[in-house]
């Protein structure tokens, strides 16, 4: 999710706006829980339309999901030779050390906001879940390694963290897409088989997001691999709607139930379905998103990310006793912006010509560029 412009010329531009979009989903998902009940919409508008995706956020960050197994395919396909330890260090590079200072950053703001009282009539996300206690350099170590789940602690200094610790697991091994390269069906079936039977064996809950130890952790990023699998066999396949206002109409109906159904499985067909939408060059919805403040949100999307809870929990600290719950959610959507516009410019910036300069002094010449991280990536 690390967007660096047009630093490819090749790149999707499209795509980066979904990712832009879809973080801001996230973002509004977390400023809802800003407002008390009296403010809250009726259950039955929240969870049964397009809404659902701010109520809920899950769905956007499973679309993160699927959209890293399609962009980081075509990655690794455009390339016409391959290092596996070139390929680890760069993702690492490009995901974690923004992971880093993001963490580095939420510690910072913990210690300036550790004696402002919380308001208990916000969600009470904003004053136990997060922040809930004094943090320590081994909690962010752990949080830094991507280890949360695997130690039983989770991520209290950024929640937002957790799907960047199964999407770093799992793009890690996509690049034996250039091994297994035709074997995009085989790749669907056994995810999907691994992910219903995690679920129906118990060992993983229908919405689960971390594990809780070691073995309950991988077998939560296991199910996760069914996202990244799906994007995988979308480029593999080169998978492409065939023209037709019809079957257009019926894709863009898959995306709406995408939005709307609690249901993994159906967020992945809709997620699948908008991917397919916006790769034709010759849609309407492929020439929108490739300008404008789509690319400006795509742009800085993977930053937004990273940074936007502790800002948001920063704003609830200082204002959040004397500002109405709208006011200070339109604040904290405006300060969490403006952060990871700076975010984007000062570490990930940075990150990513740190990967392009160790790609430079030991890979061999490759067809193209590497794509952003995509992870978010949500939540």
């Amino acid at each position: 999710m690390d967007i660096a412009g047009k630093v490819v010329s090749n790149r999707r531009e499209e795509l980066d706006a979904l990712r832009g979009i879809a973080a801001v989903v996230v973002l509004l998902h977390h400023a809802h829980w800003l407002w008390p009940p009296p403010w809250a919409l009726p259950d039955s508008l929240l969870l049964h339309t397009p809404l659902r995706m701010i109520a809920t956020g899950r769905a956007p960050v499973l679309f993160f999901f699927v959209l890293s197994g399609f962009v980081l395919t075509l990655a690794v396909q455009r390339r016409k030779s391959f290092r596996m330890t070139d390929w680890y260090w760069r993702r690492t590079l490009r995901l974690c050390l923004p992971i880093t200072a993001g963490l580095l950053l939420s510690l910072l703001l913990y210690h300036l906001c550790r004696f402002h009282p919380i308001s208990h009539r916000l969600n009470p996300f904003f004053w136990q879940a997060q922040w809930g206690r004094l943090p320590t350099w081994t909690d962010w170590f752990e949080e830094t390694a991507l280890l949360g789940d695997a130690t039983g602690t989770g991520y209290p200094l950024d929640a937002a963290v957790w799907s960047l610790a199964h999407e770093w697991r799992i793009s890690v091994l996509l690049p034996l897409v250039v091994i297994w390269r035709r074997a995009w069906i085989p790749t669907i079936a056994v995810s999907a088989l691994v992910s219903v039977v995690l679920i129906f064996s118990g060992e993983v809950a229908p919405d689960i997001t971390l594990g809780r130890g070691l073995m309950n952790g991988l077998a939560s990023t296991l199910y996760f691999t069914v996202f990244f699998a799906a994007g995988y066999a979308m480029a593999v396949s080169g998978a492409r709607l065939p023209k037709g206002k019809t079957i257009r109409f019926v894709a863009w109906m898959m995306v709406l139930a995408g939005c709307s159904i609690g249901r993994d499985s159906v967020v992945l067909l809709g997620s699948c379905a908008l991917i397919a939408l916006v790769s034709d060059p010759a849609s309407r919805s492929c020439r929108l998103l490739r300008g404008g403040i789509w690319q400006e949100l795509g742009r800085i999307s993977y930053s937004l990310y990273i940074t936007h809870l502790p800002v948001f929990l920063t704003v609830v600290a200082w204002c959040g006793l004397f500002m109405p719950p709208v006011e200070l959610a339109v604040v904290s959507i405006v300060c969490a912006l403006l952060v990871a516009t700076v975010f984007f410019w000062t570490v990930e910036m940075p990150a990513h010509r740190l990967s392009q300069f160790h790609r430079k002094r030991i890979a061999p010449p490759v067809l193209g560029g590497d794509l952003p991280p995509t992870g978010p990536t949500p939540l």
